[in-house]
Order: structure tokens, then sequence, then C-alpha cells
């Protein structure tokens, strides 16, 4: 699997995976809506829904695609061809999820969305739209070696998820893993990871980072479409 872009076969379906980088530019919502359209679909054709994400827990099931575009919430999930689902980050956690039957979602994974249970709430909806198994791809974050973290949040997150989350910045002061955290939430509704992801404020020359002071996001998204 490369770290910016992978193909998998779901049903009748094969779902493309892309990680964008600073190279496609920033596809944060607040740029200028006709900018941010063109690079949007110089990145990936199609229509997009690409959500106002508050670090919360709402899941919107897309019925057509490019429905709710802008709207709030931090996951989506579909069982419509074509549509292209994006999440944005600058450190937080980008999630797509592929079901079996060929419906794909995303979700937005900050450390409080992730507390407030988003991963599993996204998997359920998967489920009710026909997903009995779904798989996890886990897009460009930070990682623990630089995401030093508070001990009072810190011990938040260990006494819902377990020890394996707390770790050491290359420093040496407390941080969080944001990886074994959504490892942690998504083996709580039985869904593996697999990996894209490098820590996104090691890696100032590829990936945007808000520890890093960075303005820009990058996006992590899904498509799927029909095998031949």
């Amino acid at each position: 699997m490369s770290p910016r872009s992978a193909r998998f076969v779901r049903g009748r379906r094969v779902v493309h995976v892309r990680c964008s980088t600073r190279l496609d530019g920033d596809f944060h919502l607040d740029i200028d809506r006709s900018t941010l359209e063109h690079r949007r679909q110089a990145f990936e054709p199609g229509p997009w829904t690409q959500l106002d994400e508050v670090h919360g827990a709402r899941v919107l099931q897309v019925h057509r695609p490019g429905e709710f575009d802008m709207a709030e919430g931090d996951a989506a999930v579909t069982a419509c061809e074509g549509a292209v689902l994006a999440v944005w980050v600058g450190d937080c956690a980008p999630v797509v999820l592929l079901g079996d039957n060929g419906a794909v979602g995303v979700a937005h994974a900050g450390w409080r969305g992730a507390l407030d249970g988003v991963l599993q709430a996204a998997v359920g909806t998967m489920r009710d739209i026909g997903s009995a198994g779904v798989d996890a791809v886990l897009g460009p974050c930070i990682h623990p070696c630089c995401y030093e973290f508070g001990q009072t949040d810190l011990q938040t997150v260990v006494d819902r998820h377990g020890l394996s989350v707390a770790a050491f910045t290359t420093w040496g002061t407390p941080s969080l893993s944001m990886p074994a955290v959504v490892e942690s939430a998504l083996a709580e509704v039985g869904v593996g990871v697999s990996l894209m992801s490098s820590c996104t404020r090691c890696s100032p020359d590829t990936y945007f980072s808000h520890r890093r002071g960075d303005k820009g996001r990058q996006v992590m998204t899904v498509t799927a479409m029909a095998d031949g």
C-alpha cells in the first residue's frame, strides 16, 4: 500500500483511497470556494462531500453524490457509486472505512471526537447500510513522537483506551498516540486498521501540521466505482 494512494476491491466495486500532500494545496474550508473546488477536482474528480468538522461524533449518511457538502459533522458514509467522501486534517486522524458490500465512509478523529465515539458511530452506520464486514485505513496524522499532551487529558484517554495510547515525545514529555487510539476504538467494534500514516509534524515537506503552526490542511478521500 502506498502512503498516498491505495486501491481495494469490495463487493462489485473498486475503491480508491488517496491522501493529499502540500503539493496538492490547502483544502481548508475557509479558503475561497472557487479555489477549493478547482483544487478538489484536480485532486479527485467527482461530487464531493467534505464536512465542516467540529470534533464531535455526528455521522451523516450520504444518499446521493455531493449531498451534505460543507454540512456540520465529523463522519460520512455512503453506498453511492461515484461519491467522493473527504476528511480534512492538520494533525487529527483521518480514517477511511471500507464495507464488504462496497459502501465507504470517512471519519475525522481528533482525540475528543474519538473519546466521544465518532469511529464506533461511523462503523455502526456502515453496518446499518449493509456492511457486515468493515475494514479501516488510517491516514497521515500526528504521532506520539510529536504529540505532547497534558497529563490530565492523557489520563482521561488512558482510562478509556488503556495504557497503549500513552507514550513520550522525542524530547521526553508525555504524549498521546492517536494511531493507538484509533486502533483501540475500532477494535471495540471488530474493525482492523491498515496504515497509510506517517507523522504530520515530522513531515514538513509533505504534510501540513497544526502543531507546527501551519494553517493549511490536507485531505484523505475515498471513492467507490463499479468494477469494470
